[in-house]
C-alpha cells in the first residue's frame, strides 16, 4: 500500500468515529481515539510525497473526508465547550447557594479610620 492510501484508511477511520453518536458516557473515549486518529494523521502527513497522477482521486477523495470530519470536530467541540460553561455555572450557583455571604463585604457598614 502507498503512502497516500494509508492516510486516506485513517481519514475514513477519522471520518466513521466522529459519525458515531455521541453521548456523555462515551465522549472521553471517543475525543481520546480522534486525538490518537489525529496525532496519526499528523505524522503521516509531514512525510507523505507529492501525489502522482494517480494518487490525485485519492487526494480528492481525503480532502472531501477532510471537510465533513472538521465539521463534526467542531459540532463535536462546541457542544464540549458548552458543557464545560455549564458545568462551571453550576458549580458556582451550588457555592452561592452553600455560602450565600461569601461574596458580601466584611467592611460593610463599618467605619475604618485611616488616620494615625
Amino acid at each position: 500500500m502507498s503512502d497516500w492510501t494509508d492516510f486516506l484508511s485513517i481519514t475514513k477511520e477519522l471520518d466513521e468515529l466522529v459519525h458515531r453518536p455521541i453521548h456523555e458516557k462515551n465522549r472521553a473515549a471517543i475525543v481520546e481515539q480522534v486525538d490518537v486518529l489525529l496525532d496519526k494523521r499528523e505524522a503521516m502527513l509531514r512525510g507523505l510525497p507529492q501525489p502522482s497522477p494517480e494518487e490525485k482521486e485519492l487526494v480528492q477523495q481525503i480532502i472531501q473526508s477532510d471537510l465533513k470530519v472538521n465539521q463534526k470536530l467542531e459540532f463535536l467541540f462546541d457542544g464540549l465547550k458548552r458543557d464545560m460553561r455549564n458545568m462551571k455555572k453550576q458549580k458556582a450557583s451550588k457555592q452561592r447557594y452553600t455560602n450565600p455571604y461569601k461574596s458580601v463585604s466584611g467592611y460593610d457598614g463599618t467605619y475604618v479610620d485611616h488616620k494615625k
